[in-house]
C-alpha cells in the first residue's frame, strides 16, 4: 500500500530530543491502563540503554562517507519507547543526525497513535518497529530500513519458528546486538544511503 508523506505529518513528527521526553513524562505518571502496565519495564530498561547509547555510539567512516555524498534526506521512523529493537537502534540515527545534520534530519512518530502510516510498512504483515523510510526534500521515499539489522531478522523468525516465547527472546537479542556492536546496522544503513545517492 502507497502512503502519502506529508509536510504536514513531517512538522508535526517528535525530533529525538522530543522522543525521549515523551518516554520519560510516560515513565513519570501513572500508567494510563493495562497494557501501559505492562510495557513499563521495558519503557524503563530501553530508557536507560538509550542514555548509555546517546553517549557512547560512534559512527563508522564508512557510513559517515556515505551520508555525506549522499543527498539531503529526513529519516522518517516510525518506533515506540517500549521496543527493544528500536533502544538499540534509534539513538545511532540520532548520533548520525547530530554529525551530519544537513544531510540528516531525523523525525520519529508513535507506532501505536499512527496506524495509519505503520500499516503501509508492515514486514511480513507484522507491526515490527522502529522502521526507517528515507524522504527525499520533496518528500518521495528514497530507502527503507527496518525493523531490524537483517541477518538478526532472520535468527528471530528461526527462533520463533522454534517455538521461543519473549522471554527467552529478549536475552538473545540482547546478546546479539551487544555482540555486533552496531556494525551491520551501519553497514546496511550505508547500503541503503549509496542505493539513493
Amino acid at each position: 500500500m502507497a502512503y502519502h508523506y506529508t509536510t504536514k505529518l513531517i512538522d508535526t513528527a517528535l525530533t529525538y530530543p522530543d522522543y525521549r521526553r515523551v518516554i520519560m513524562a510516560t515513565l513519570a505518571s501513572s500508567p494510563a491502563d493495562a497494557t501501559a502496565e505492562k510495557m513499563r519495564p521495558y519503557l524503563k530498561s530501553n530508557s536507560a540503554l538509550m542514555d548509555d547509547y546517546d553517549e557512547n555510539y560512534r559512527i563508522t567512516p564508512a557510513l559517515l562517507d556515505a551520508v555525506n555524498t549522499g543527498p539531503a534526506t529526513t529519516w522518517l521512523v516510525i518506533t515506540e519507547g517500549w521496543c527493544g529493537d528500536a533502544a538499540f537502534n534509534v539513538p545511532l540515527f540520532h548520533v548520525l543526525e547530530k554529525l551530519v545534520p544537513e544531510k540528516v534530519k531525523l523525525r520519529l512518530v508513535l507506532r501505536d497513535s499512527n496506524p495509519e502510516i505503520m500499516d503501509a510498512h508492515l514486514t511480513d504483515g507484522g507491526r515490527s518497529i522502529p522502521k526507517l523510510i528515507a524522504l527525499s526534500d520533496d518528500l518521495k521515499p528514497l530507502g527503507f530500513w527496518g525493523p531490524r539489522p537483517a541477518g538478526l531478522q532472520q535468527l528471530m523468525k528461526q527462533w520463533k519458528d522454534d517455538g521461543m516465547e519473549l522471554r527467552e527472546l529478549i536475552p538473545k537479542v540482547h546478546g546479539w546486538y551487544d555482540a555486533d556492536k552496531t556494525r551491520t546496522l551501519q553497514q546496511e544503513l550505508a547500503r541503503m544511503v549509496k542505493r539513493y545517492s
